[in-house]
């Protein structure tokens, strides 16, 4: 595979050209120089660095899954999935309460801990009028 130059390196990693310049000038990736002074980074290198990152349009956006009525199985499935979702949301949220009685358990641990509030004596005024 040809090597790559930082410019094709900024598009296809979507990195700032400022950190991969940091990024060779410290040795995280190592790359040679032409003759001419320009980079050539080899593709195995920035793949050890950095996770390739495509754009929505190279991804390709696709429509979601439509239940035709000339298909039954679909429906079974649609509702199999939906249901599975709904377990796992509904586990979640179990986990996220019990989260919230621990942390409420231990506010109120702390609330017991300090001490009470000195309101006996009356504070002093700054200004004397």
């Amino acid at each position: 595979m040809p090597k790559l130059s930082p410019r094709d390196v900024v598009k296809l990693y979507q990195v700032s050209r400022a950190t991969l310049m940091k990024a060779l000038s410290d040795g995280t990736i190592s790359a040679e120089k032409t003759d001419a002074g320009h980079w050539r980074i080899d593709p195995a290198e920035l793949r050890r660095v950095y996770s390739p990152r495509l754009s929505q349009a190279a991804v390709g956006r696709t429509k979601p899954d439509q239940v035709s009525r000339s298909e039954p199985d679909q429906k079974t499935d649609v509702d199999h999935d939906i249901s599975t979702r709904l377990a796992v949301a509904e586990a979640a949220l179990e986990a996220e309460r019990e989260k919230s009685a621990l942390l409420q358990r231990h506010l109120d641990d702390v609330r017991r801990m300090l001490p009470p509030p000195d309101d006996a004596r009356p504070r002093r005024r700054w200004w004397p009028w």
